[in-house]
């Protein structure tokens, strides 16, 4: 730590500019000390350094700890929970000075003292310490904000909200999410599944699919960290961002809390409609949210305090909601194909949507920590279905309820231990358990789906809102442990942490059948496994119905170990290096208890500097390079090592039954054996049959660099750019060449060698061993890359906190990552994006992620004492379009496969060449080549929220009333719409909903807010 000879000040004017300050300081990079803790450092000048000694203390909890100041006069507190610090500096006894210090989630505080007078003799009198505006320790990417910035604006109470605050993240699409949910976010151009997510040291990821996270009430949370970049070597498993976050505990006053939340749907606007765009049944509605409602009332009572003084504190706290979502949605599943026809209720009432949450921390002395986390977030929601006519927004007849159990529990414990000033070593063990089942009441009416160009009176349709039954619960047993050193100019980390995940999910359609009703133009093809299933040679249209049997599943297992080492290596007084190597192992088994995946990845690097180039501290340039890696998700486990059977058969019909099942069924190939296509059996794969030798997981090389200045006390402005790649891409083919028994997984454009299983025993099929050729393979190696230029400006000053972030990005490549936002598909590492070559032909373009400006403003402006106002608002522009077919020129079986979206578009014209067999040959059909991202983009989405906070006092009572009101002037622009412009399975057949909108911005709405503390 370098020293200066200044006159030291205080600059922390008040205690709203010091949070101010931190946040900012957060906001433009914070630095790891670990997921839960935050360090200080810093430097004395004076003539003899082994008279001085630096205590650190936090008044609130009584701890204590004490370090002397090493020969070049400095000092440093690892891993300290975060909170408000008094540091004080001692001479033989005696206190020389004093200065209060802010540590926020994962920063790292740097103090400056100087005792020395300008003829070089020591002063004698107490001062305080210079503080640096800039952390010149971090390299990281992101942005750190606690609950009194949150309370201050307008932020709604989920933690995508919090991540869509930082720098390079943007909003998920809508189809991974419930309405209301709050969504998910794309961090760096990366897909929603590739993120992770901490409470407390502790992963609370979904880890079946990598979509969401679990949480906590509001109330609960300290601090939120959000990492876009740059991250330090202890954090893994993750291509896309981390958000971490701590919860607050108790300290040595006893307080007492009672919130009350009110979102009332009466003070909610309308939604929006959308139509189809005509075709021959004129123009229907497609969409039709006027109707939607969201409302919820929630309850929060905390108690917090010493059950022994300056050594045992608790924190607990109750949070009953009651929360009712009224909204229109598909009974199909296919919402490309469908218009709206159902509407369901969902209300959870606070006995059955009760969470209970626990912190207690044992402070056994001044150098061991014990804490134990717990809390239960389960939520039971009945979920009524009724019938629903678009057109005039009528709600019918109640067809189904289902009960939806989500939430679970999780408990930890973890340790810390400082056994000398240099060495601190950090323990965790903890388990979190999280349920997705749906039990519906109505198992007699099957998934239907008339996907046919008729008329909404002909089309045929389900007599309830279908689905499938089936238990889905997630389970995850983490352990870790991190040591610290510090010796010299040197600070170094090792830690090793493993995750057991275990998930138990099965399914079965009800009824048994899925039905899909489409419409087959002449000369057309339903394309099977080895080339054409069926041509449509009758010389018209024809109708057909699939009949889709998905049912299996079980209970199976991922295993994931890692270890890492970092250097914080302090070269001079100017530059810092972070020198990190981190090594995932990932292996995946199925209901056998068999591998069935399993990888060791490539040691990857975590590299930084930090670089002042003034030595004042104040400014600094910096930079990281950094690769990641992405565990195969459970949902792979699920799909095809859990004994799923996949089967569709095509038929011609004569007509349905009440149920809306199909009648009069023929084979559409003459026999079933020749009309189905099976994408999986009963059988699970075996790792020989189901993973390439060569492949290597999902993985992204980052480079980002950056500055950062302070220009006056109050303004602080930095510019960085970031490249990211996929280094390696995992994904599933599922061409003739791949093990029929499922796909197999390889890397994209290399040579693949493996097994295969073609008489689906689950048993390798003798001399089946060999080595594929990417040419013959014929899949492009996998591209995707996210380039940005980010700038931030953070102003603060005594009343005002305000920061402003522009980003410019561009996401392009031939697909998106672990899932598929442009179609809507949530297979996680198996989407359809490589599943056959045909699939890649024109897919290289702009990302459903590419958004290439987004403008940020948010920040809150003291009014008075008691009255703040807070506002957040993004101007953003809109996404890249496609128009998807459902045929291709070629109809090689090594080229496309039996399903999949294209970028083809059969015109159905005459044929050029002479008919054969009264069918066109595929060489004589016309297409219309429409690559990725061609067709426009949806328009630019502005939002405005605004908030007020007044502060008040009743009987000694502390009390705050808060006003929220989300999207002031209730702009409801297109967020996403319908891509696919041929119907299901029906090359040439014109889907009447293409281009029309699936979502819009959240309509305007308000939330009340109550608090009390004594």
């Amino acid at each position: 730590m370098k020293k200066i000879n200044i006159q030291p000040k205080q600059i922390f004017k008040g205690n709203v500019k010091a949070l101010a300050v931190a946040v900012a300081l957060g906001l433009s990079a914070p630095v790891l000390a670990d997921s839960i803790t935050s360090n200080i450092s810093g430097s004395i000048s004076a003539n003899d350094y082994s008279q001085y000694v630096v205590t650190a203390s936090d008044p609130k909890t009584g701890l204590k700890r004490e370090v002397a100041v090493n020969q070049s006069g400095e000092f440093r507190f690892a891993q300290l929970p975060t909170g408000i610090y008094e540091i004080t500096v001692t001479k033989n006894g005696a206190v020389v000075a004093k200065q209060q210090a802010r540590l926020s989630l994962g920063s790292n505080t740097g103090l400056e003292f100087d005792f020395l007078k300008e003829d070089g003799t020591e002063r004698i009198e107490v001062t305080g310490a210079r503080i640096s505006a800039i952390d010149l320790s971090s390299t990281d990417s992101g942005l750190v904000i606690g609950e009194f910035e949150l309370d201050r604006m307008p932020v709604a109470r989920n933690i995508t909200s919090v991540a869509l605050l930082a720098p390079g993240t943007i909003q998920g699409d809508s189809s991974f999410s419930s309405p209301n949910s709050g969504g998910t976010a794309s961090f760096g151009g990366a897909s929603v599944a590739e993120n992770s997510c901490y409470i407390n040291g502790m992963e609370v990821t979904n880890t079946s699919q990598g979509l969401g996270c679990g949480s906590v009430p509001f109330e609960f949370y300290k601090e939120f960290q959000v990492k876009t970049g740059g991250y330090s070597a202890q954090f893994g498993r993750t291509t896309g961002g981390v958000l971490n976050a701590v919860t607050k505990s108790g300290t040595n006053d006893w307080e007492f809390a009672a919130t009350a939340l009110f979102t009332p749907k009466s003070l909610r606007e309308d939604g929006q409609i959308s139509y189809s765009a005509g075709g021959e049944n004129g123009i229907e509605v497609f969409r039709n949210q006027t109707n939607d409602e969201y409302s919820k009332t929630e309850l929060t009572l905390s108690a917090s305090g010493p059950l022994i003084k300056d050594t045992l504190f608790v924190y607990a706290l109750v949070n009953p909601r009651d929360v009712e979502n009224n909204f229109s949605s598909q009974s199909s599943g296919r919402q490309q194909y469908a218009s709206d026809d159902i509407f369901i209720n969902r209300e959870s009432s606070g006995s059955d949507n009760l969470f209970w949450g626990l912190k207690l921390d044992w402070l056994i002395n001044d150098d061991h920590q014990l804490n134990f986390f717990a809390y239960s977030n389960k939520d039971d929601t009945t979920s009524n279905t009724f019938d629903f006519d678009p057109e005039t927004a009528e709600i019918g007849d109640l067809t189904q309820s289902t009960i939806r159990k989500r939430g679970g529990e999780l408990k930890s414990l973890s340790y810390k231990g400082y056994f000398t000033d240099r060495l601190t070593v950090s323990a965790m063990y903890g388990e979190i358990e999280t349920e997705y089942t749906d039990t519906p009441s109505n198992l007699d009416c099957p998934t239907v789906l008339d996907a046919r160009s008729v008329s909404a009176s002909e089309r045929i349709s389900s007599c309830g809102a279908g689905g499938s039954t089936g238990v889905n619960i997630d389970n995850n047993k983490q352990t870790r442990i991190d040591i610290e050193y510090a010796f010299d100019d040197h600070l170094l980390r090792v830690g090793y942490d493993k995750q057991v995940r275990e998930t138990f999910h099965t399914t079965e359609p009800i009824t048994g059948h899925q039905w899909t009703y489409s419409t087959l133009n002449a000369n057309a093809v339903i394309s099977g496994t080895d080339g054409p299933l069926f041509t449509n040679n009758t010389g018209a249209e024809l109708d057909f119905v699939s009949d889709r049997i998905f049912a299996g599943g079980g209970g199976f297992t991922t295993d994931l170990n890692a270890w890492y080492i970092e250097d914080e290596w302090q070269v001079t007084d100017d530059l810092r290096l972070n020198l990190g190597l981190r090594q995932d192992e990932f292996e995946n088994s199925g209901v056998t208890g068999l591998v069935f995946s399993s990888f060791k990845t490539d040691i990857a690097p975590r590299l930084g500097f930090s670089w002042d180039p003034t030595g004042d501290g104040e400014s600094k340039f910096f930079g990281t390079y950094g690769t990641y890696y992405l565990p195969v998700p459970n949902n792979t486990n699920y799909r095809a090592a859990s004994g799923i059977s996949d089967i569709t058969t095509y038929y011609t019909f004569t007509g349905s039954d009440s149920t809306g099942a199909a009648t009069g069924l023929s084979p559409i190939a003459g026999t079933d054996a020749n009309s189905q296509v099976v994408n999986s059996v009963p059988n699970p794969a075996t790792q020989d049959t189901f993973q390439a030798e060569e492949a290597e997981p999902f993985s992204k090389d980052e480079y980002i660099v950056g500055y950062e200045t302070q220009i006056t006390e109050d303004l602080s402005v930095s510019l960085r750019g970031i490249y990211r790649e996929v280094a390696t891409a995992l994904d599933d083919y599922c061409g003739p060449f791949a093990s029929q028994a499922t796909c197999t997984l390889l890397n994209p454009g290399s040579d693949s060698t493996w097994q295969l299983d073609n008489d689906f025993d689950s048993v390798t099929d003798a001399n089946s061993r060999r080595t594929y050729t990417a040419e013959e393979i014929g899949l492009p190696e996998a591209v995707n890359e996210y380039t940005a230029l980010q700038s931030q400006l953070n102003y603060i000053a005594d009343d005002w906190s305000m920061t402003f972030i522009y980003t410019w990005s561009r996401s392009i490549g031939n697909f998106e990552g672990a899932v598929k936002s442009d179609i809507g598909q949530a297979d996680a590492g198996i989407t359809q994006d490589f599943d056959f070559p045909a699939l890649q032909d024109g897919s290289y373009g702009y990302q459903a992620n590419d958004r290439r400006h987004v403008f940020k403003l948010f920040g809150s402006y003291s009014v008075t004492d008691d009255l703040t106002l807070g506002v957040n608002s993004v101007l953003s522009s809109g996404r890249p379009l496609s128009a998807f077919g459902q045929g291709y020129p070629d109809n090689d079986p090594t080229v496309y496969g039996s399903y999949g979206d294209t970028f083809y578009l059969f015109t159905n014209n005459e044929c050029t060449v002479d008919l054969v067999d009264n069918a066109c040959p595929q060489n004589g059909k016309i297409y219309q080549f429409q690559p990725r991202g061609t067709v426009g983009r949806t328009p630019w989405t502005f939002n405005v929220d605004l908030s007020a906070n007044y502060t008040f006092n009743v009987s000694g009572i502390d009390m705050r009333a808060t006003l929220n009101i989300y999207n002031v002037l209730n702009n409801q622009g297109v967020s996403s719409q319908n891509e696919h412009y041929e119907n299901l399975r029906s090359e040439g057949s014109f889907n009447q909903y293409y281009g029309a909108a699936y979502t819009w911005q959240t309509p305007r709405y308000v939330e009340i807010g109550f608090e009390a503390r004594f």
